[in-house]
């Protein structure tokens, strides 16, 4: 058994027992065990080396090194008393450090813990100072449950609990707070690899508006921030993305179903959507995020409310650009009051209905997208790229009558590729130009279709006649008299015949008036003058097989 060197001090009050090493070597081992029924204290570069176990009814105080505490792989210090303090100049190192008894233990700095942090049902209370526990054993932190409530760190500011990880499991942070609303808000943190790593958490059990991080500035997705606490979760260690999960008290807390970050950009915006779920052991509902985070600077998170997903549908895609494409939009919940469509950068609708219809786009890869609005939020869906393709504007030419037995010549333009329907009395079925002979009047629609498949119709009407008085239709007035009515001779459809002969003849037969494809231009002129109003004769040859027309005209001058 090792000699001790044990003194008591004795306060004005009362007496204050305590182990105080002043520069010595006291070591505890061979099964031994040292309880301290007061403070225990270290000064002057003063050593332990403890490989049993050490139990404090008052304060811990290390004045002398961060190494002044040997317990690698054994020591237990028990701290037993109540509302008991780890203070000093010095970090201790401790291996087992067991939190028992009564009242709230506390830390004054900063706590190193390279085993076992055994909270029990204690809050641990360590301020703006961080409980470091090194060994990664998803064990390493335990606590349990008492009349009061679960075992729990509680800090401020930038305090917290600190694990290191080396797995990907889930590493639990019992963390809550008794300031105010008294708070067990516990997380779990989810590393992606087995890459080291170590994150901190603090449960900040305050408006998260009150430490700066004001719940009025949120992206557009964030609806509402939750105004009773937060949590900070840092990692200080590697490059880990990790899932994390909270606990929470929908009762108490409100039903918050998604995870909001404070950014750079100093507003708070979705970190992730919450997998919903329930921790039968703490009797709370659990949030998940539904992927990794992968940033954790800055470091507050907390529990929200997310607007619904907004999504576009484009119909179809790729489109055309003569043709119409429906743009429909969507939510994951129960919808949006106001879309706002975006084609192209441009809004060109914003109301409540959720469909617009895109028409004359450009030609290329268009950029579309909606921006579903509820009053305090709302969501921008992923832009879609709408591939429109050069249409076709077809045309062809041109309506005409015909006599049974001949034939029309029928020209369509716009595209590349041509379809003449029916393919019945066509000379070519898919030309441009085509030579049609129907013997009934018929409707001729042609398809023109270009290189990126983009198609538009067109039709032209072959009226069929069955002889050439059928078409042709002379009028026998004419009445030059600038009226705008009969002030030429006009010949209706004359313009199908244009290899024709007119010729205007006088009763003594002279001929006054000769001409070859006429132009329906005549209007009781000769050799410079106008004819004297009479009765004359026309001589009209239509041309090829269709013979000689003959009658009289009149002219009528007022």
């Amino acid at each position: 058994m090792p000699l001790l060197l044990l003194s008591f001090a004795y306060g004005s009050k009362a007496q204050v027992p305590m182990v105080s090493n002043q520069g010595a070597l006291i070591s505890v081992k061979n099964n031994a065990f040292v309880s301290v029924k007061g403070k225990v204290q270290n000064d002057q570069n003063g050593t332990f080396h403890n490989s049993n176990e050490i139990y404090v009814s008052g304060d811990w105080e290390n004045n002398a090194n961060n190494e002044a505490f040997i317990s690698t792989g054994e020591g237990v210090v028990h701290l037993n008393g109540v509302d008991q303090t780890i203070q000093g100049s010095s970090i201790t190192r401790f291996y087992d450090l067991r939190l028992e008894n009564s009242g709230t233990k506390y830390a004054t700095l900063d706590v190193y813990v390279d085993g076992f942090l055994r909270l029990n049902d204690r809050e641990f209370d360590v301020d703006t100072n961080t409980s470091h526990v090194f060994n990664t054993d998803l064990l390493a932190v335990e606590h349990t449950q008492s009349a009061t409530g679960w075992g729990f760190v509680s800090s401020l500011e930038n305090g917290g609990l600190l694990r290191h990880t080396n797995r990907a499991s889930a590493y639990f942070y019992p963390v809550g707070s008794n300031l105010g609303t008294a708070r067990f808000r516990p997380v779990n943190i989810s590393p992606r690899t087995s890459t080291a790593a170590a994150f901190k958490v603090r449960m900040a059990n305050v408006d998260p508006s009150i430490e700066g991080w004001d719940r009025s500035l949120t992206a557009l997705p964030v609806c509402e921030i939750n105004p009773n606490f937060y949590h900070r979760i840092s990692r200080s260690l590697g490059t880990e993305d990790a899932v994390v999960e909270f606990l929470f008290d929908v009762a108490q807390d409100g039903l918050l179903d998604d995870i909001a970050t404070w950014t750079t950009a100093n507003i708070w915006d979705v970190a992730a959507y919450g997998l919903s779920g329930t921790n039968a052991t703490y009797n709370l509902d659990t949030r998940t995020s539904a992927q990794p985070i992968t940033g954790f600077s800055p470091n507050p998170f907390a529990l929200a409310r997310l607007s619904p997903e907004a999504s576009l549908t484009v119909v179809p895609n790729p489109v055309c650009s003569t043709d119409a494409t429906i743009l429909t939009a969507s939510s994951s919940g129960s919808g949006f009051a106001n879309y706002d469509f975006y084609v192209d950068t441009f809004l060109v609708q914003s109301g409540p209905s959720d469909t617009y219809i895109l028409t004359d786009p450009r030609v290329g890869e268009v950029p579309i997208w909606v921006v579903g609005n509820q009053a305090d939020c709302g969501d921008i869906s992923d832009t879609t790229l709408l591939t429109v393709y050069q249409g076709v504007v077809a045309t062809a030419y041109s309506d005409t009558i015909i006599v049974e037995g001949t034939s029309a010549n029928l020209l369509a333009t716009g595209g590349d590729f041509y379809n003449w329907l029916p393919d019945t009395a066509l000379s070519c079925n898919i030309c441009a130009s085509t030579t049609a002979s129907p013997t009934e009047t018929t409707t001729y629609w042609v398809e023109v279709e270009n290189m990126d498949g983009c198609k538009d119709t067109a039709s032209v009407l072959v009226d069929v006649r069955e002889d050439v008085n059928q078409i042709i239709f002379i009028p026998n007035v004419l009445t030059p008299n600038n009226d705008g009515f009969n002030d030429t001779w006009f010949i209706k459809n004359i313009q199908l015949f244009p290899k024709n002969g007119v010729k205007i003849v006088n009763r003594w037969g002279d001929i006054v008036f000769q001409t070859s494809n006429y132009q329906n231009n005549w209007d009781g002129g000769y050799a410079g003058g106008n004819l004297p109003a009479g009765t004359y004769y026309y001589i009209l040859d239509v041309g090829g097989q269709w013979g000689i027309l003959k009658g009289d005209v009149t002219i009528i001058r007022e």
